[in-house]
């Protein structure tokens, strides 16, 4: 399953990218190349500072490369949510940091050349039911400073899926998020920083002189920024304060070059009465998002992405899907993002993370905030460091929210270690994967293009069991949200190491 994005990039014809660590010591190594950890990067060189951002794959080949890419302040219900959980005045700065994200954002493109596109976004019921959800988003984004426009029944905009009523919002942008990625690390790399690739980082020492432990060797540097969607350690515990949420995507390929839709929509149903949806253009496309879910608690994922085909194809029925993918993101149980020190005592390693599916501008955001943190600003100076601070007490002040989370993965780790009293006689079919018993040992089996394979179905995080996703051939924890390939790879999550091998059982019948 591969983006859209990420499967028309431009072909790089320079050596941009180190395939080896750092040979000088950095001010700043940042860990992990998509849209947060490269705005820092770049701040940070602005400021002077030396910096180097590793990553185990690429710039831009997790989630960043693996969005919808529309950077907005109306963002689904979230005005109505945080002034319900925080108050207006709350809801009111959010908006404002945002649009400063979504500024910067502009600002950037404009001066290194990145195509955007200038959009209504618009909020939307798809049922009668969900009217009431858009007029408190109406009402709590008017008072959060957003010039909105409200009404029953569709937009101007002609659209062939049902909307019971809308939220809009003019002059956000859509882009495409690769080629944003790659025009930061081309700023980065000018200013002197350096971007380096394949180097997974397992363990950060702070004990006197800060140094990364990572698969290529140690790299020396005063400060460290953990961009990686969730923090890789586990200092902090962030990783109970975070719930790791999955949803699927297609594009769609549209003749002609003509588009069925001008503006970016995104559905606010609940769950039981719609998925969400979520739609925009892009050049010769159409890309329908939703169908998200708690990242290995799915019942079958390969429905999730079905059904959106297929809801795709019943309103469009002229196009056909070019690429199918799925992307990972986090939400914290107070709904703000959570940016700055991982623990209390020391900020030698920050972090930023819980962007609920709204990256494009909280991730801007947060990158900014860790620079200017870096660069010696205080958080009372520095916008949104304060609502955004990691240090906020999300657990007290979300008690219910918390709890109720936490719950969740207590059921699965139950859950999950119940299956390693079964035993299976068969290889799985193609495609399918199953967790077993082999011996005394908790294994996972799969069978993917013909080739079966077992490893360890425990995740080296926090030692749950991992369950097998369908749409995309993996091998996910849902405890918090580790992702391996069917050979056991590490993909994405806290976890740092792959899932151990083991020996392949001796199957009945072979």
């Amino acid at each position: 399953m591969t983006s859209l994005w990420l499967d028309t990039r431009q072909v790089r014809t320079d050596t941009t990218l180190i395939d080896g660590i750092p040979q000088t010591k950095s001010d700043v190594v940042i860990i992990g190349a998509g849209l947060t950890g490269l705005v820092c990067a770049l701040e940070c060189a602005r400021a002077g500072l030396r910096v180097a951002v590793l990553d185990a794959r690429g710039v831009a080949e997790v989630t960043t490369g693996l969005t919808t890419a529309k950077a907005s302040c109306l963002q689904g219900a979230k005005a109505s949510e945080i002034a319900h959980k925080h108050g207006a005045d709350a809801a009111r700065e959010y908006m404002t940091i945002n649009q400063a994200a979504l500024d910067w954002i502009r600002a950037f493109c404009a001066t290194s050349g990145v195509e955007v596109q200038q959009r209504t976004a618009y909020t939307f019921a798809q049922h009668d039911s969900s009217l009431r959800i858009v007029e408190r988003e109406a009402e709590s984004a008017d008072a959060a400073g957003l010039r909105v426009e409200s009404a029953r029944g569709a937009p101007a905009e002609s659209v062939p899926f049902p909307v019971a009523g809308y939220v809009a919002l003019k002059n956000q942008l859509q882009f495409n998020p690769v080629s944003l990625a790659d025009s930061l690390v081309a700023a980065i790399v000018e200013l002197g920083g350096t971007v380096h690739r394949g180097i997974r980082v397992r363990r950060v020492s702070t004990t006197g002189s800060v140094t990364v432990h990572t698969s290529r060797g140690d790299i020396p540097t005063d400060r460290v920024v953990l961009a990686t969607g969730t923090p890789i350690l586990d200092r902090g515990f962030f990783f109970a304060k975070l719930e790791a949420q999955r949803s699927y995507l297609a594009a769609f390929a549209v003749p002609n070059g003509t588009q069925p839709l001008t503006g970016m929509y995104v559905s606010v149903d609940p769950p039981d009465v719609a998925p969400t949806r979520s739609l925009r253009s892009a050049p010769g496309h159409l890309l329908v998002g939703g169908n998200g879910h708690v990242v290995g608690r799915a019942a079958n994922t390969r429905m999730c992405a079905r059904n959106l085909v297929d809801w795709t194809q019943h309103y469009f029925p002229s196009l056909s899907p070019t690429h199918q993918w799925s992307a990972q993101d986090y939400q914290t149980v107070d709904g703000l993002p959570v940016v700055g020190a991982l623990t209390p005592t020391s900020d030698k390693v920050l972090f930023a993370s819980g962007y609920a599916k709204w990256g494009m501008t909280n991730g801007v955001a947060a990158g900014r905030i860790l620079s200017a943190r870096l660069a010696g600003g205080s958080s009372d100076s520095i916008p949104g460091a304060t609502l955004f601070d990691s240090q906020r007490s999300i657990a007290i002040r979300r008690l219910p929210s918390f709890a109720a989370t936490n719950a969740k993965v207590g059921v699965h780790v139950a859950t999950g270690w119940a299956q390693f009293a079964h035993t299976t006689a068969q290889p799985p079919a193609e495609g399918e994967g199953v967790v077993h018993r082999s011996g005394w040992r908790p294994v996972a089996s799969s069978t993917v293009d013909g080739h079966t394979r077992t490893v360890s179905a425990v995740c080296p995080h926090l030692k749950g069991l991992v369950c097998w996703n369908s749409a995309e051939r993996t091998w996910d924890c849902p405890l918090h949200g580790s992702r391996f390939s069917a050979d056991g790879t590490l993909l994405e999550g806290p976890a740092t190491r792959d899932l151990a091998s083991t020996t392949s059982p001796q199957w009945k019948g072979k």
